[in-house]
């Protein structure tokens, strides 16, 4: 088993993102935002805590105020919400990674096992990694439409690492807003 998770492939814990805007937006007419709903959906401990989601929410504050946005809390402009995911692994046979819980929300046991898909029942297979998603929308307050998307997938061995890197997460995904004109 050691051997499985040793040879995981560099792409199984690797970073990546995607950002989505609507180009018809003027996103230099907005001038203001509000945080609306900010959501951690995992039983991960070390990443469903008020510090990671602090963290995650200042960073978030930060680089909108440095892209020249004022916070407020009277007729923003903009809305902000953002969800905090994470879902725990196994490597099987010819490193295949198993989602340890059948994909219900990351839940996970004492040390380092994950629950079985039979309920409460504890899984015989170790946690190899975990993989957390951030999602991060912006809505136009008039309309209530999205108006730009940012979702980051990382995965790490160590979950506490995850929960470090979140904040920095957030911050490269808010490096491309507000899109770019083409």
């Amino acid at each position: 088993m050691l051997l499985a998770v040793a040879c995981l492939p560099a792409w199984l814990l690797a970073d990546d993102h995607v950002v989505q805007a609507d180009r018809t937006v003027n996103f230099s007419a907005i001038k203001t935002f509000m945080f609306r709903e900010r959501t951690i959906t995992t039983d991960r401990p070390e990443l469903n805590n008020a510090i990671v989601l602090a963290k995650v929410t200042d960073t978030i504050r930060a680089a909108l105020k440095a892209s020249g946005l004022t916070e407020t809390t009277d007729r923003p402009d903009m809305m902000v919400a953002f969800t905090v995911s994470g879902q725990d692994y196994s490597v099987g046979p010819f490193g295949r990674a198993s989602q340890i819980d059948g994909g219900r929300g990351g839940r996970s046991g004492r040390a380092g096992r994950g629950q079985g898909q039979t309920g409460d029942q504890q899984s015989s297979q170790p946690v190899a990694f975990t993989e957390g998603m951030l999602v991060l929308d912006l809505h136009a307050r008039d309309s209530g439409l999205l108006i730009w998307r940012g979702v980051y997938r990382d995965s790490e061995k160590d979950s506490a690492k995850l929960a470090q890197k979140l904040p920095d997460d957030a911050g490269k995904l808010l490096s491309e807003f507000p899109p770019k004109k083409r």
